[in-house]
């Protein structure tokens, strides 16, 4: 008698609430498309979109920092630090609760709520992340992994006060200086992870051996570069130690970009391309920035899109959709086909965005429609495709 063994089917299952990731990145990927079409509409027609008391610029910048990007964070942390420490993160109802303050702040915004109920919903959700992520790194005793990424939530935190502190009239430039703050620690964030996972993912997923550099000394470069940018913004901007500090964090990130660089085979690995672009492009905007304040020649926007548009929207995209396969049980070496084209599109996008102005400023109106346009039709077909995997259960129940 022959036997045929199979799989059992894998049974229908709301898994939203399982690990972070799931929410969180649902949640980032649908208000990117969300934010950016609101600002579209207040930019080009004038819509009274943003609340009183701060700029529209402003409006936009915190909804992507700490809307957008805080949201792809919380994902990313709750998921890693699980893996890191083995032992289980926020889930279930816990996480229900962590994902709805965060979708009461971003409605309350949206609803030009009073400042100190936004404040509060925006805190609620802070203090609540950073709970989540310390708890198991303390259990664990992982003292390196507790210090980096606490004091990095702290100061997430601290930064939105300081933003709600300016929006209330209670701090001077308060405001300006939540944004930089929360901008530079996504930065941050993205670099130390990438620091970590970029070189191993590369050796890995290359399909040949290979063995890629880092440095120590690179590292402290970057680190003090970094957190002198950060201070010499806050208390001495657009000044020559801003110049020297935006110069001084591009450098290591243009070696480790030369020493991560394999051989051959990047760009047949979008999964692998696109984090590599990621960190290019905040090199780039690094450099424009030390530009933009030393001669005036180019834009500060032109400066901040490039490290925010290009950085962060094609790290965050690559990281969520890497982290979404391998944490359902799909394969990260044979990724959807689908996603090379939204990495491009990014791309060009960011191109558009931060360089088109530069090179041609009769053309920014359109240059700006367009990156924006190309935003959203990226982060959308993304959440689309995407969406059942982060709602559904493991493949093949995994």
């Amino acid at each position: 008698m022959l036997l045929t063994l199979e799989d059992p089917p894998t049974a229908r299952r709301f898994a939203l609430f399982d690990l972070g990731f799931r929410p969180f990145f649902l949640l980032a990927s649908a208000y990117a498309v969300l934010s950016i079409g609101l600002w579209m509409g207040l930019y080009f027609l004038g819509l009274p979109l943003a609340p009183e008391g701060i700029p529209p610029t402003f409006w936009h910048a915190h909804e992507m920092v700490f809307g957008f990007g805080f949201a792809v964070a919380a994902g990313f942390l709750l998921t890693v630090v699980q893996n890191w420490t083995g032992r289980p993160t926020l889930k279930g109802r816990g996480l229900a609760v962590l994902a709805g303050t965060w979708v009461t702040a971003r409605l309350l915004f949206l609803c030009h709520a009073p400042w100190g109920l936004l404040a509060l919903a925006d805190t609620l959700f802070a203090a609540g992340l950073t709970w989540a992520v310390v708890m198991p790194l303390l259990r664990a005793k992982q003292w390196r992994n507790l210090l980096i990424f606490a004091t990095k939530l702290t100061i997430m935190l601290i930064a939105n006060l300081l933003f709600y502190a300016g929006a209330m009239g209670w701090l001077e430039d308060g405001a300006r200086a939540g944004l930089y703050t929360g901008i530079y620690i996504l930065v941050a964030l993205i670099l130390t992870v990438g620091r970590r996972v970029l070189p191993f993912f590369i050796e890995q997923g290359i399909g040949y051996p290979l063995r890629l550099k880092n440095s120590k000394a690179v590292d402290l470069i970057s680190l003090a570069g970094l957190l002198g940018l950060w201070l010499s913004e806050m208390f001495l901007p657009a000044s020559a130690a801003t110049i020297t500090f935006a110069l001084v964090t591009a450098l290591p990130q243009m070696i480790r970009l030369f020493w991560w660089y394999p051989p051959r085979g990047l760009w047949a690995k979008p999964l692998l391309w696109v984090l590599w672009m990621g960190i290019l492009w905040i090199t780039l905007g690094l450099l424009m920035k030390a530009l933009a304040e030393g001669t005036g020649m180019i834009s500060h926007y032109a400066a901040w899109h490039a490290i925010t548009y290009g950085g962060i929207g094609m790290m965050t995209m690559g990281m969520m959709a890497r982290a979404s396969l391998g944490h359902t049980g799909r394969s990260v070496f044979k990724p959807p086909s689908y996603l090379t084209p939204l990495f491009i599109a990014l791309a060009v996008g960011a191109v558009m965005r931060s360089l088109v102005p530069v090179v041609l400023p009769e053309w920014t109106n359109l240059a700006v429609a367009t990156s924006q346009v190309i935003w959203m039709i990226a982060f959308g077909v993304f959440c689309l495709r995407y969406a059942p995997m982060w709602i559904g259960p493991e493949a093949r129940g995994r």
